[in-house]
């Protein structure tokens, strides 16, 4: 939109008494907690958050000028930084925290974060609304009126420039293989490579104002001045278009399950599906009879918040788009909000005044590929950490188990085709002894594919292949088992399919059991460990019900974790954990602390769990219910899972990890 920037000051000195900094009301979702007058008007840019949520930043437009305001989680102003000429552009937070921002004279600026002192500077010798996006390799890009792409070195030198057929004030996103995406006012979508070279361009009728949002397959989602939301697959085809009735300047936010969530200045919003045929496209449109600009932010408990020209921020359902709450600012919120970790929305207006509105403690949605403008906290413009290329090299799991009880752990092989590779599965007890562990005197082992029996083992060193146990459990970094000891192991080749590993005791003595299964080979994405679940009973202290798992590969890998002991109840189970605690360390057998959680709702991630349970065929689990889960990314190496009973509570309990895609 363009902006009469004389008539719109005149409002903000009329409604510059509005509220103050610091001002605080009731915690009510939807309410102001603090406003603070930021000595201008915030047009279209948009708050960005350092990554540990300390410090919001956002451009000011003021008179003549502008300004860079740098604020506490607070309302405290760190630092402001004026400008001779208007800032429009959202501003990005690189991995140092050095904040990038465009300018109207051209310029794009490096901030320090401390003091907001001047690193360096860019000329364009354009106007820059464009907000900067910022490579893995740091590299800072954005578009200019030149109709120029600039990509920077972290440094401020010029990579290089690619020209386009008109100005540039879409912001541009980079996906996973380094793409830059972005509009142009010349009615195109291009697709430019980390080198700088043309890959496509896609033509709409229009002019392109909006950001694309990249959906997890790499789709694009961009909005066009001829009233159209387009998805193009990553090769620059149309893989639908979708006409509203109005001019499309907001950018598309996608949620958990891939709804695509925008504005259009027909005056409504729109939820559409993006993998159903034209006649399924619409989830829902909700008419707010105003145009909007802003950016939707969604939670991780599903809900969108956006604003809109008509001085309000609206909150949304995700089911039906009903209205959950809204919020009056005195002026239009062309703004995009972000959700801060703690759940806080910040949002800035052309009233003069950037707002912190109360969450109910739900941050941005963790598990959508694009949640929000730019992307995430720090308005980086870029992919999250490409999943799914690492491997689960291990997976185990440690429980207390009767005398004539049988502990059943299942894990999934994934592939496909025929082919089978080798696993060690052991059943161990006498050798967790050395650990200090009082494990079972002899445990035996059955492995199960549904009711056939693939093979058994009661002392590792008898049996088939003994030795091939000992050169395997070496290979794979095993601890070694004592030779004549009577824990138990087998080595078997297993294609792609679901198993369970049955231990009990081989002469009526219970103790502490360790099953794991071994990937033996590692290296094939093909087939690859996937799953793990043992329902065990859940004692005091050591006696915990324990997971482990090793991620192998290169690249991250996104697990969900599950600890379930109410949720039994509806298979029947009786003398389940009441309350379970799920707890995440570093490290085999424990270390640092990562994420917990008790109650898998209270965390504000209902959504985000759902879909991930949804997408790898987890059964679901009751609303406010109080079973544990956690989404978690992790680096390749050793972890360990922990369900344990909040006051020291027992019962049956069932641990989960699940690979997601």
């Amino acid at each position: 939109m363009r902006i009469d920037r004389e008539s719109v000051f005149r409002r903000w000195v009329i409604v510059a008494f509005f509220a103050c900094a610091g001002v605080l009301i009731a915690q009510q979702e939807g309410t102001r907690r603090w406003a603070v007058n930021v000595q201008g008007y915030i047009t279209l840019s948009s708050p960005a958050v350092s990554a540990d949520g300390s410090t919001v930043y956002v451009g000011v437009e003021r008179g003549g000028g502008g300004r860079v305001v740098a604020l506490t989680a607070d309302g405290v102003r760190k630092w402001d930084v004026g400008l001779a000429e208007p800032v429009d552009s959202s501003p990005s937070v690189g991995p140092d925290g050095t904040v990038y921002i465009g300018c109207v004279d051209g310029r794009v600026y490096a901030l320090n974060p401390a003091n907001g002192a001047t690193k360096w500077t860019f000329n364009s010798r354009g106007f820059v609304t464009s907000s900067p996006a910022i490579g893995l390799d740091g590299t800072v890009y954005f578009g200019s009126s030149t109709g120029k792409l600039h990509a920077l070195t972290p440094e401020g030198g010029e990579r290089w420039n690619f020209v386009t057929g008109g100005g540039i004030d879409s912001s541009p996103a980079i996906g996973a293989d380094g793409t830059i995406f972005f509009g142009s006012d010349d009615k195109f979508i291009y697709a430019v490579s980390p080198a700088g070279g043309l890959k496509w361009r896609f033509a709409t009728g229009g002019r392109v104002f909006a950001s694309p949002a990249i959906g997890p397959d790499g789709t694009l989602y961009v909005g066009s001045g001829d009233q159209k939301m387009y998805a193009i697959s990553p090769e620059g085809a149309l893989r639908w278009e979708f006409l509203t009735n109005g001019d499309i300047q907001s950018s598309a936010a996608l949620g958990a399950d891939g709804t695509v969530y925008f504005a259009s200045a027909d005056g409504n919003f729109y939820a559409l599906n993006p993998a159903l045929d034209e006649g399924q496209r619409v989830k829902w449109v909700t008419g707010i009879r105003a145009s909007a600009a802003s950016t939707a932010a969604v939670r991780g408990d599903g809900v969108i918040i956006f604003g809109a020209d008509d001085d309000k921020v609206r909150a949304l359902n995700p089911s039906d788009g009903s209205l959950r709450w809204i919020f009056s600012a005195a002026d239009d919120v062309e703004s995009s909000p972000i959700v801060a970790p703690d759940g806080s929305i910040y949002v800035g207006s052309f009233d003069g005044f950037l707002y912190k509105i109360n969450g109910n403690g739900s941050p941005l949605s963790a598990y959508s590929s694009w949640p929000a403008f730019r992307r995430d906290l720090t308005h980086a413009g870029r992919v999250g950490a490409k999943t799914g290329g690492g491997r689960l090299a291990n997976l185990s799991t440690r429980a207390q188990v009767g005398d004539a009880d049988t502990l059943i752990a299942g894990f999934f092989v994934q592939g496909t085709g025929a082919n089978a590779r080798a696993y060690l599965v052991r059943g161990v007890g006498p050798a967790l002894g050395q650990f200090g562990v009082a494990g079972m005197p002899d445990p035996r082992l059955q492995v199960f594919s549904g009711a056939v029996a693939l093979g058994a083992n009661d002392n590792w060193g008898t049996g088939p292949s003994p030795f091939g146990v000992a050169d395997t459990g070496l290979a794979v970094g095993a601890f070694p088992l004592p030779e004549g000891g009577k824990d138990a192991a087998i080595v078997l080749a297993l294609p792609a399919g679901l198993y369970t590993a049955h231990v009990t005791s081989n002469d009526a003595r219970g103790g502490v059991v360790l099953v794991e299964a071994y990937d033996a080979i590692g290296g094939d994405p093909a087939v690859r460990l996937v799953n793990l679940s043992t329902r065990g009973r859940v004692g005091v202290d050591a006696n915990a019900l324990f997971a482990g798992v090793v991620v192998g590969g290169t690249a991250p890998t996104r697990l969900l974790l599950r600890g379930i002991g109410p949720g039994l109840a509806q298979f029947r189970v009786s003398g389940v954990l009441a309350r379970p605690t799920l707890a995440l360390f570093s490290g085999p057998g424990g270390g640092t602390l990562l994420q917990s959680n008790t109650g898998w709702t209270t965390d504000g991630l209902k959504t985000d769990l759902e879909v991930a349970a949804n997408a790898v065929a987890a059964f679901p689990l009751l609303d406010g219910s109080a079973d544990c889960a956690m989404v978690v990314t992790v680096d390749p190496g050793a972890y360990t899972i922990r369900i344990s009973g909040v006051g020291n509570t027992t019962g049956e309990a069932l641990v989960e990890i699940y690979v997601l895609p």
